[in-house]
């Protein structure tokens, strides 16, 4: 059977969505701290706000993404968590290994040992998803329109509304008020919980198959309806900011209705571009998952601070170029990767056949 080309529009926001969370790591404060360095109040400043509330949505769009191609099919073979998690391992050990060798990190047998552990929680999460998602599309399929439109307003009500407004009570009191989130003890975990995950997932899955009005929306208003939400989530942080609160714990967190809004806007802009099968495109998205694992051990050699403290022309043209080389660098670890693990798994899935998940009605 001929495997089916993927949707080139869609491929290209994949590309999209992970040069957006290279600039998230650009700007933030433990890796590039991009909107550390930049003077408070500049145009620098308000630009790498702009593109931070854009680009918020990256993660929240991946999981849209998987949930809207993949809510039809009540199968999953183990292969595929078993690739990405060893893909995790091999990438992480091959970062220590290059530390070691180029960047005077110590050697530890201890340390090389437990670098092997696939420590990376988008990975696990989306694993997680990918595993139960046959027994969500279940469910949903279960779902009349009406009652699948009621299940969403229930799940954003519950995990995004209600998380967001008890981290803004915590920040407003200064202190994280423990206990009172619908996610968990601890909070929201700013959106990097299985909660949101499945939210996301169920919310592309509604977007295939629930008929909603926004899906149907004209592309002006979707767009006009975006540089709205993201004027807002940059108003936001910067009241946050000027108050003296941390603007991640609210604004820019991925279980923020807004930030969740924003992908869905996104992701509707581009299913609604119509490019056919690019090649180059499909060929670029393919990478996707190895510019994720790789783009930050780059990161803090771009002499991020000299370039977000200078013209806001160069640091825009800085930030385009460490966006492309990056891409490109990973791409080419992608290839390499692939050479040579490639048919190490067809050897071994040939020897010992996976089990497939498979949920009948």
């Amino acid at each position: 059977m001929q495997k089916k080309e993927r949707q080139s529009n869609i491929e290209l926001l994949r590309v999209l969505a992970i040069i957006g969370v290279i600039v998230l790591h650009y700007n933030n404060p433990l890796i590039g701290g991009g909107i550390t360095y930049a003077e408070e109040g500049s145009v620098n400043f308000y630009v790498l706000y702009i593109l931070e509330s854009l680009f918020a949505c990256g993660v929240n769009l991946f999981m849209l993404i998987s949930g809207y191609f993949m809510c039809e099919s009540k199968k999953r073979n183990l292969r595929r968590p078993i690739e990405l998690i060893v893909q995790v391992m091999i990438f992480r050990e091959a970062m220590y290994l290059a530390r070691v060798a180029f960047d005077g990190t110590p050697f530890s047998v201890k340390t090389m040992m437990t670098t092997l552990l696939p420590v990376n929680y988008f990975v696990i999460l989306y694993c997680v998803v990918y595993l139960l998602s046959p027994y969500i599309n279940l469910v949903l399929d279960k779902l009349s329109h009406k009652s699948l439109r009621t299940l969403i307003i229930l799940l954003v009500a519950m995990f995004a509304f209600h998380p967001t407004i008890v981290d803004v009570l915590g920040e407003l009191r200064g202190e994280e008020l423990i206990g009172l989130s619908s996610v968990g003890m601890y909070g929201s975990q700013w959106g990097y919980s299985i909660v949101n995950f499945m939210l996301m997932y169920i919310l592309g899955a509604y977007l295939r198959r629930g008929n909603s009005k926004i899906a149907r929306w004209k592309q002006m208003k979707l767009l006009l309806t975006l540089l709205g939400t993201i004027v807002l989530l940059v108003a936001w942080a910067r009241v946050n900011d000027k108050v003296g609160f941390f603007t991640e714990r609210s604004a820019w967190e991925y279980c923020n209705p807004f930030v969740i809004l924003t992908a869905v806007l996104v992701f509707l802009l581009f299913s609604k571009i119509d490019m056919g099968v690019n090649k180059v495109i499909n060929k670029l998205a393919e990478g996707v998952f190895s510019v994720f694992l790789l783009h930050n051990t780059f990161i803090p050699y771009l002499r991020i601070e000299q370039f977000v403290t200078g013209n806001v022309f160069l640091m825009l043209l800085h930030i385009i170029f460490c966006c492309v080389v990056l891409y490109l660098i990973c791409l080419v670890a992608h290839k390499i990767y692939h050479l040579i693990i490639d048919p190490i798994f067809k050897v071994l899935s040939g020897k010992a056949k996976l089990p497939t998940i498979s949920v009948e009605d």
